[in-house]
């Protein structure tokens, strides 16, 4: 535990010794095994019983999962009459999901005085993480959807907390931010110098919460540079989803926050309300069998009119070095059905005009026989129809070269005009008098095409905010290739 950790929980344990309690409050040995689960390592069927056996040690909690599976949301035409039948049913991450939400709900309400606040945080929070696991879930990263619902829901923690056993110092905050203060700034003003996020995630601590749930609550993380990069985004899903739908009931703006991260999670605008309102609808449906009191509020009405709010407004391009028409062009692309061969044109053209190449050629790896080949599919630039035919290499098993190593690796590489003779013969009728840069395209770790890009030795080399979009955009071509395999 860092030294900041440590005075951040003695700050947090004189707060609730002001309030007679002697230490932080503790999780319910349900849901703390109801949690196992998520990261077990165990079978599946094992962890199909387990979940099964928790479940039934608690007849309130029991009975709420077969109510909810019997609800109208999920219309399944049969009568589920036992948890081992909602789970069969159902599946096991949504059975699990649903059993944990339903016993934090349980606790806190206990715990507190105040009802219809909890109640509608708690509600936030449970939206905010069938988000997350929807994001989770339709992006092909190597986020795990269970996850990323956990993260949701406990994103909010440090506010649940405050207005459970903090009535006080949690009605003081709100005060503050309704006279102009921020959230943060009102937090530490009362709370002598701890945030919402800092007593959450002292709390998780205390609670032996895993180091994902830690660290997605911290505000305003940093982007994900590179798809392999499963931590950030994690946080990132999390931190979008629990701001979006604070959004939602604050009647906020979504503009700057879908900036920040339309590229990244390849979100658009209408994809996002798309997933917020079934995500509003999962929760209303959920919420209205077990505590219908909760909701007194119309979500579905307050995500229209913040889709009012910013309709009229021309998006942004999230990627500085692209102009926005190819970005909002690629993304207007995959919504609806297309050729791969269209994308990369698109691609190219945003790779060459947009950034600045002379010259973009998309290859991707084929079997011919026993051997691999890398082949070129279509360039933009200064190149002609025959040179684009002309790239053709035989991948060698035993003597790889550094464009080889680049696509088994996953590695980006550039090489000045001085280094470029370490390239295969077949490419050096293009890479002559260049500065070329090679930027593999992977799937499941494993390299399934490139793109190889130049340009003369005289213009400068790529900034570092250009290769960085280059990376989004070969990133995104990465995932557009898994989502449309995935379709056929």
């Amino acid at each position: 535990m860092t030294d900041a950790s440590l005075h951040n929980k003695g700050k947090l344990a004189d707060i609730f010794a002001r309030i007679n309690m002697s230490e932080l409050p503790a999780m319910s040995v349900h849901v703390q095994e109801l949690l196992a689960l998520t990261g077990s390592k165990k079978s599946q069927s094992a962890n199909y019983d387990d979940l099964a056996r928790i479940i039934l040690k608690d007849f309130s909690l029991t009975h709420k999962v077969l109510q909810i599976a019997n609800s109208a949301y999920y219309a399944l035409g049969q009568k589920v009459s036992t948890v081992s039948m909602a789970v069969a049913v159902l599946g096991f991450d949504t059975v699990r999901d649903l059993a944990i939400g339903i016993a934090l709900l349980d606790d806190f309400m206990k715990a507190g005085v105040n009802t219809e606040e909890i109640g509608k945080l708690l509600a936030r929070s449970f939206m905010a993480a069938l988000l997350a696991r929807s994001i989770a879930e339709s992006r092909y990263l190597k986020v795990l959807p269970e996850e990323a619902f956990i993260c949701g829901l406990m994103h909010d923690l440090g506010r649940v907390i405050s207005c459970i056993y903090l009535p006080v110092m949690y009605r003081a905050i709100h005060e503050k931010t309704g006279s102009g203060m921020t959230e943060e700034e009102a937090a530490m003003s009362v709370l002598d110098g701890l945030t919402y996020a800092g007593v959450g995630r002292e709390v998780a601590i205390f609670w032996n919460m895993t180091e994902s749930v830690i660290k997605c609550m911290e505000p305003d993380p940093a982007l994900p540079e590179e798809a392999r990069d499963a931590e950030k985004y994690l946080h990132g899903i999390v931190d979008f989803s629990n701001r979006y739908v604070d959004c939602l009931l604050r009647q906020q703006n979504i503009a700057p926050l879908m900036d920040k991260y339309a590229f990244p999670l390849s979100l658009d605008e209408e994809e996002a309300v798309e997933m917020l309102t079934d995500a509003t609808r999962a929760s209303e449906a959920i919420f209205d069998s077990i505590r219908p009191e909760i909701l007194k509020f119309d979500f579905c009405k307050r995500l229209e009119e913040i889709q009012a709010l910013y309709a009229a407004e021309e998006p942004v391009a999230p990627v500085k070095g692209v102009k926005k028409d190819f970005w909002q062009e690629i993304t207007n692309m995959v919504k609806g059905d297309f050729r791969l061969n269209d994308f990369f044109v698109l691609l190219l053209d945003a790779l060459w005009q947009g950034i600045g190449f002379d010259r973009a050629v998309f290859a991707m790896i084929q079997n011919r026989g026993d051997d691999k080949v890398l082949v070129g599919q279509l360039g933009r630039g200064d190149i002609s129809p025959a040179q684009v035919k002309k790239f053709e290499l035989v991948l060698s098993r035993a003597l790889p070269d550094v464009l080889q190593k680049s696509l088994s690796m996953g590695r980006d590489i550039a090489l000045g005009s001085d280094k470029v003779a370490v390239l295969p013969e077949e490419l050096q009728y293009l890479a002559q008098e260049r500065t070329v840069y090679l930027f593999p395209l992977c799937l499941k770790g494993k390299g399934v095409a490139l793109l190889y890009l130049d340009r003369t030795k005289e213009k400068p080399k790529l900034q570092k905010d250009e290769v960085e979009d280059v990376r989004k955009l070969r990133d995104f071509a990465a995932m557009t290739i898994e989502m449309k395999r995935k379709k056929e």
